[in-house]
């Protein structure tokens, strides 16, 4: 971008912009097929590539324990893109660890430098909203350069949950409604 355009964007790049999380049927679908692509083909995938090792150890050509090798190699890759195409549609440390760990998770896999300053009343958010809250994060997280500092704050209550996210120079939030 040239030198004179950036200069009359930039109090628009340092104005906060809304971020949109997922309604609660977009987050449910998400986690629902995320769970079936995991118990699906990566599972059927996963079983693949062990049975082409058990094969492997029983093959003596050269020339065949190298195809079986490569075949191996292949399957293990698929298994490595549904994995990742899960994670993208849903956290799976969410399910079992909760948000913090969730969003860490998100910002290690995309190598951000994150810090999370979390506050939620003791009665604590409806899992529903953790997702959406997760979701909406984890979204914007990947749309971020590797290496990026990112500062994410949350504050939540029983009618609403506050999000902030900080990068670049950058304000995301949004304001999303409980119950």
């Amino acid at each position: 971008m040239p030198g004179p355009l950036r200069a009359l964007l930039s109090p628009f790049r340092a104005r906060p912009h809304r971020l949109r999380a997922p309604d609660r049927d977009t987050a449910e679908l998400r986690c629902a097929l995320e769970r079936a692509l995991h118990d699906g083909p990566a599972l059927r995938a996963s079983a693949l590539a062990l049975e082409l090792g058990l094969l492997a150890v029983t093959v003596t050509d050269p020339v065949e324990r190298k195809r079986l090798d490569a075949a191996q190699d292949t399957v293990q890759d698929v298994i490595d893109d549904l994995r990742a195409m899960g994670e993208v549609l849903y956290p799976p440390v969410l399910a079992g660890s909760g948000l913090e760990p969730a969003l860490r998770a998100v910002a290690e896999r995309q190598d951000l430098a994150m810090t999370i300053d979390m506050a939620v009343d003791a009665g604590g958010l409806d899992p529903r909203e953790h997702s959406r809250v997760c979701l909406l994060v984890a979204d914007h997280l990947r749309s971020l350069e590797p290496g990026t500092a990112v500062a994410v704050r949350v504050r939540g209550g029983r009618r609403f949950v506050r999000v902030r996210v900080t990068a670049a120079g950058r304000v995301g939030w949004a304001v999303i409604r409980c119950g």
